[in-house]
């Protein structure tokens, strides 16, 4: 059976209250449940999976967590009953009531346990959707919602190509890519990914493989391109052990950590990667970025590691790192961030009561503003089309744009410095929402009124 990206660690000592983060109780009954998948809908919103992190390792446990007033109180859930004895790969979710997960066996002599659950209900009930007919023996690896309707569920190679759905109306109908659309498992037959290994930015969406190679696609899982990552397996079965963890900012600009410390930075989606020097220290347990920007948070949970356990941040795209305050040795398994002000990362419980969560509530991750005078933003309001005109030759690498509960409703990817951008807002809702426009020399926000 292949190898799961569960990392299994004895709960050690937490840092109650630290200034970059504020631990949280996550709600499980039982103590010693590990966090390792975050999905972030809004300022309010989040649900995340849980996994056995004690020493027996149970990798049956089918559990959640959610919040629904911004990451201060959380209520756990089982998600059961399936009639199956699969794990829980991954978790995304739409809205308070809306999510989805994916199943994969547990063991090799039970391998129909692949599939996408959804629930509508918070969490209450789940229900198998069946058009997406994951083979006997795949692993249903992740599943990732743009919105209420737009998905893209990842499996192993079937018949010779990589098992990959996407949907359009929620997932009651799931539709398998074609093979033409996705390049062919190197070495065939041999090449396959791992639960939970993804990663977003805007539309698009990479995972990665025992291979080194990272697959990517900027249509929402649509059409695939690969290219070679600097390591060779990214559940780390090489000999020596290397893995490795990856952040997109935006369509085109990330980072790499491999698990020894080495640094990567890529400008052109991951195609082409190069060595950073860097100061300080960056953990190398998992890194996420603060959507487009230049700042970039890294966590671990494994004291043994290069970098032991702990968090750091960095403003200006892996060059220098701080630790974070008092989080030195605090066990942290995944990070995520929706914006420059919402950002959780994910640990052990303790109990019931207490730890598993942490809720990123400091100061360090300043937004980089310039004078928002130099881009004109016209009509406003608008039923149709807004311009986003720039007139000095500014560099524009991102405009996305959030309702006022802080979820993201539209992003685009700027290819050069235009001088005049046109975008669509005839499918929004009527009513008041902020662009976000990201440059070379830094961010602007302007409102906009939908009419």
């Amino acid at each position: 059976m292949k190898k799961l990206l569960l990392s299994i660690f004895i709960v050690s000592s937490f840092a109650a209250n630290a200034q970059f983060w504020t631990q949280k109780a996550a709600g499980f009954a039982t103590a010693s449940r590990g966090i390792n998948c975050i999905s972030i809908v809004d300022a309010n919103v989040i649900w995340a999976k849980a996994y056995d992190g004690s020493a027996t390792a149970n990798p049956s446990i089918r559990e959640y967590t959610k919040s629904t007033d911004g990451g201060n109180t959380w209520t756990a859930g089982t998600i059961n009953p399936f009639g199956i004895l699969g794990g829980v790969g991954s978790i995304t979710a739409a809205s308070a009531t809306t999510a989805w997960i994916t199943t994969y066996p547990v063991t090799a002599t039970v391998q129909n346990h692949n599939a996408i659950w959804v629930t509508t209900n918070g969490g209450t009930t789940w229900t198998k959707q069946t058009t997406a007919a994951f083979a006997a023996d795949s692993f249903a690896n992740f599943v990732h919602f743009w919105d209420a309707n737009n998905g893209v569920a990842m499996g192993d190679p079937q018949s010779g190509y990589f098992e990959i759905y996407t949907t359009s109306n929620g997932g009651t109908t799931w539709t398998r890519v074609l093979p033409a659309n996705i390049p062919t498992p190197s070495p065939v037959g041999a090449e396959y990914g791992y639960t939970n290994n993804f990663y977003v930015a805007g539309n698009s969406i990479w995972f990665g493989t025992s291979s080194g190679r990272l697959f990517k696609s900027t249509d929402m899982g649509a059409t695939w391109a690969a290219s070679q990552a600097p390591i060779a397996d990214f559940g780390g079965t090489d000999a020596s052990e290397i893995t490795g963890s990856y952040a997109f900012s935006d369509n085109n600009k990330g980072l790499l950590v491999k698990s020894d410390g080495t640094l990567y930075n890529t400008i052109d989606g991951g195609t082409t990667w190069n060595p950073v020097s860097y100061t300080n220290t960056v953990f190398v347990g998992e890194i996420a970025y603060v959507p487009g920007s230049t700042r970039v948070v890294s966590v671990s949970a494994n004291a043994d590691s290069f970098s032991g356990a702990g968090s750091s941040y960095s403003l200006n795209d892996g060059l220098s790192w701080t630790n974070a305050p008092s989080d030195t040795g605090t066990q942290f398994n995944v990070v995520k961030f929706l914006n420059e002000n919402v950002g959780f990362a994910g640990g052990f419980s303790t109990s019931s009561t207490v730890g598993g969560i942490y809720k990123y509530t400091g100061t360090q991750l300043p937004v980089s503003q310039f004078e928002g005078g130099q881009f004109a933003v016209y009509p406003n309001p608008s039923n149709g089309i807004v311009n986003v005109s720039n007139t000095k030759g500014i560099r524009v690498n991102q405009i996305s744009m959030t309702d006022l509960n802080g979820r993201m409703v539209k992003n685009i990817e700027v290819s050069d410095a235009l001088e005049n951008i046109e975008i669509n807002v005839s499918d929004l809702s009527s009513g008041v929402y902020m662009m976000n426009i990201n440059s070379d020399q830094g961010k602007t926000v302007k409102k906009i009124v939908k009419n």
